[in-house]
């Protein structure tokens, strides 16, 4: 934290600085309104990862067969379908919802 020193006594440079901000703490806003309004920012998101095969799955395992023959895919681990994918979340070939961090 920043402080500023006034006649020898030390004073955060913002009121924020002093004290802890939290989603309960702001007015109007509840912990629970939070992750309502998180949870919103992109309609069809899913609430959470599914994870339906192994990845790569086997639509991807062949995927990445195609592709082998004109690129190196020694390092590919993951085929991504961005037409599907939503938010946060990246969904493979084989169903797979994904969240990117």
């Amino acid at each position: 934290m920043t402080v500023l020193r006034l006649g020898g006594a030390v004073r955060p440079l913002c009121a924020a600085a002093s004290k802890r901000i939290t989603a309960s703490s702001l007015p109007g806003r509840t912990a629970a309104s939070s992750l309502r309004m998180a949870s919103s920012f992109y309609s069809g998101e899913p609430d959470a990862p599914v994870v339906k095969t192994e990845i790569p799955g086997p639509k991807a395992q062949e995927y990445i067969t195609k592709l082998d023959k004109v690129f190196d895919t020694r390092s590919l681990n993951m085929l991504a379908d961005y037409t599907k994918s939503t938010g946060n979340y990246i969904v493979d070939p084989d169903g797979n919802k994904i969240l990117d961090v």
